[in-house]
């Protein structure tokens, strides 16, 4: 039996994804191969598609913004277009490793196996697998087994564009095994060598350390009592982590700032509030650690109905802007509103999703 993953390097959620259901295919024995699916385009798509979002997504945020709420409102063909172009050597690929079921976890690759089905007569067994809280711009137009979606209470949007309720499950995102077997706060404070008393805000914007970081640390540690501690994680934006280590912070030594971790799942087990951009995997993974979340409106799109879906659900507390943000913090650091009591609303999300998602794949592969 063996499985194709396809991802996309746009960003590290959906590569995040992927590597959960391959670890959870490996529990099972099963083999599996994860793909970047820009490697099938030729490289000056690539790079644009890929150099193109990740300057949008991080300094550009606005005009990233406006382009997702185009698409929204006047659906255009050039995603479509330009995903096709790499159904040549997908499918080279695909006749060479003759999988069992594909899994994609973007939406480029899933319009790829799409066209490959729809034109072509390909009949493997394929799955997408939606990493945000919201039916993206081109979803609609899918033709695949099975479409993993983040929660049952998203149905009735996926089914309004235009999919079919039988082909939607509510799976839930993904997460890595350690989201499954839970650290208590002292075991991950210890581990990451952080005080065991005191309260522990984690200020972290994606891998790509967007948002702005700088601007709420110092919001953050202006606001913090003397017994606080706030860890910011820069991700792989190494320009901030260089402009944030020069920072100089109020309280002295109660600031820590971090650069790329492997360890994101441990602070999130550590703290008792999480400030992020509200990246879908980011949300996923707070939710099955358990982890209190404030949103700050980052890059508006697809994290906008993020927002909006864990807001609505009472899940998680959001500011849209700087103004917002000191007396929403005043609040949960006096003790007047209790970001703790969030938590308990999650109890229906879905929880073990890479298995849920592995098992849709390997029983129509007839595993």
């Amino acid at each position: 039996m063996k499985v194709l993953l396809f991802s996309c390097s746009t960003g590290g959620g959906h590569n995040s994804a992927a590597a959960a259901l391959a670890q959870e295919l490996e529990a099972r024995s099963v083999e599996s191969r994860t793909y970047d699916a820009l490697q099938f385009l030729p490289k000056s798509t690539a790079d644009l598609i890929s150099h193109g979002h990740d300057f949008a997504y991080r300094y550009a945020p606005k005009i990233y913004g406006a382009g997702y709420r185009r698409e929204e409102k006047h659906p255009s063909s050039l995603f479509y277009e330009q995903s096709i172009r790499g159904i040549g050597p997908l499918y080279e690929e695909l006749i060479d490793q003759a999988p069992d079921a594909v899994i994609c976890v973007h939406l480029f690759p899933a319009m790829m196996m799409t066209e490959l089905r729809c034109s072509y007569g390909v009949r493997i067994p394929t799955y997408f697998v939606a990493t945000d809280f919201t039916c993206s711009p081109g979803v609609g137009d899918l033709q695949v087994d099975g479409l993993c979606i983040p929660h049952r209470d998203l149905i009735p949007e996926f089914v309004t564009a235009g999919l079919p309720q039988e082909r939607l499950f509510p799976t839930g995102i993904p997460v890595g095994q350690q989201f499954l077997h839970p650290e208590s706060r002292e075991e991950a404070r210890r581990a990451l060598n952080l005080p065991v008393d005191g309260r522990i805000l984690t200020l972290a914007c994606g891998s790509m350390g967007a948002g702005p970081l700088r601007t709420t640390a110092q919001k953050v540690a202006e606001l913090m009592g003397p017994e606080d501690l706030l860890v910011t994680i820069c991700g792989s934006n190494h320009r901030m982590y260089q402009q944030m280590q020069s920072d100089f912070f109020r309280p002295v030594d109660r600031v820590r700032v971090l650069g790329y971790t492997h360890e994101m799942f441990r602070y999130m087990y550590a703290s008792d509030l999480l400030l992020t951009k509200a990246g879908g995997l980011t949300t996923a993974e707070a939710v099955a650690a358990g982890t209190p979340l404030l949103y700050l409106n980052a890059v508006p799109g697809c994290e906008s109905h993020n927002i909006d879906f864990m807001t609505r659900h009472g899940c998680a507390l959001a500011v849209s802007s700087d103004e917002e943000l000191q007396p929403m913090l005043q609040g949960i650091l006096s003790g007047a509103i209790d970001p703790r009591s969030m938590v308990a609303r999650r109890a229906d999300f879905p929880t073990a999703s890479a298995a849920a998602v592995c098992d849709l794949a390997l029983r129509h592969a007839g595993a």
